[in-house]
């Protein structure tokens, strides 16, 4: 499986800390589409210890609907006790990603009642390297400040 590159870490673990021990957050920065980051799952036991899951979306309305543009959800895992700032001890790896204008869903990674099946590796590496992509471009666009 392929996590996000040291630099997108960064920057999303700088999005949960935007957070501020919420379960979600809207960030609005115009011209572009707001982005909200949501805690979306928790105790998902994977092989390599206890995880959560986080959505981080572009959303659009169109006709009354809310329209992913894109969505991607991410697993979360920490190898410490307590918060710190050890980025090297957090892994963070994309398992969906859907672009509701396109119908376009895809899941690289299989649950099952919480616990994590089977990694698509090919989906999920296309899946990290778009996310890594993405997040420099959220910094960029000014979404951290």
């Amino acid at each position: 499986m392929k996590a996000l590159n040291q630099n997108s870490t960064a920057i999303f673990c700088r999005l949960m800390e935007m957070m501020n021990g919420n379960e979600h957050l809207k960030i609005y920065n115009d011209p572009f589409m707001p982005l909200t980051i949501e805690k979306v799952g928790e105790d998902i036991i994977t092989p390599m210890g206890v995880g959560c899951a986080y959505s981080l979306c572009h959303y659009y309305e169109q006709h009354g609907d809310l329209v992913q543009d894109p969505e991607m959800c991410f697993l979360i895992w920490f190898d410490r006790m307590e918060e710190t700032e050890e980025l090297t001890k957090v892994t963070i790896a994309p398992f969906i990603f859907q672009q509701g204008n396109l119908g376009v869903y895809q899941e690289s990674i299989e649950f099952s009642s919480q616990v994590m099946g089977n990694v698509h590796k090919e989906m999920q590496a296309d899946h990290a390297e778009f996310a890594d992509m993405w997040l420099v471009n959220i910094k960029l666009q000014g979404f951290l400040k």
